[in-house]
């Protein structure tokens, strides 16, 4: 890993959680519609998750995620400024091939069959990245202003500062990433060494 970026990628606050506590590790990402050239594309392989509060459905999640939102969304926060603690680097890149396929994977995310439904239906044309990440938690919480160019429907914000990534800890342990990645590949039908 860097020992320092600028670079941070939009997601969902739940799914950020999510991937700090080490319950998730694919992400499902077709992109917003305000994309470098109209579609998604993975621009980095290494950045800090950005959570945003924009968007979250709550009938797009799992049902043990769905009181976890309405607490998340309970709390008191100020929207002129966003916390990063967490950074993540991408394993492998797959493009899904349908909603079979990435239903049965549903258990390395916090996602259900609707989400991944909606997912393949916008913009049909376009593809559907499956991104396997293994995720820091960082030794401490930056905050940050939000600026005017880190908002709207886009996965990529490039910050206005540099962030260190030193004493960032895996939120799996690498023996047990090791296992879950496997087992994701395969339920995927990828080669264990994709790239």
């Amino acid at each position: 890993m860097q020992p320092a970026s600028n670079q941070a990628f939009k997601e969902w606050a739940i799914a950020c959680e999510a991937m700090k506590e080490g319950r998730q590790i694919l992400l499902i990402r077709k992109g917003g519609i305000r994309e470098e050239g109209g579609v998604f594309t993975v621009q980095h392989r290494e950045f800090f998750l950005m959570p945003t509060y924009e968007h979250q459905n709550a009938r797009l999640l799992q049902t043990e995620w769905v009181l976890r939102l309405e607490a998340l969304q309970a709390q008191p926060r100020d929207p002129n400024h966003v916390l990063i603690d967490t950074c993540a680097v991408v394993d492998t890149v797959l493009i899904a091939r349908d909603e079979e396929q990435v239903n049965a994977a549903l258990g390395e995310t916090i996602w259900n069959a609707r989400y991944v439904r909606e997912r393949f239906n916008f913009n049909p044309y376009d593809p559907l990245y499956l991104l396997v990440l293994r995720v820091y938690n960082l030794p401490q919480t930056f905050t940050l202003p939000v600026l005017p160019e880190y908002t709207g429907c886009r996965s990529w914000v490039t910050l206005s500062q540099t962030l260190p990534t030193e004493g960032a800890t895996p939120a799996i342990p690498d023996a047990e990433f090791a296992l879950r990645r496997a087992a994701l590949l395969n339920l995927l039908g990828a080669p264990g060494n994709a790239p």
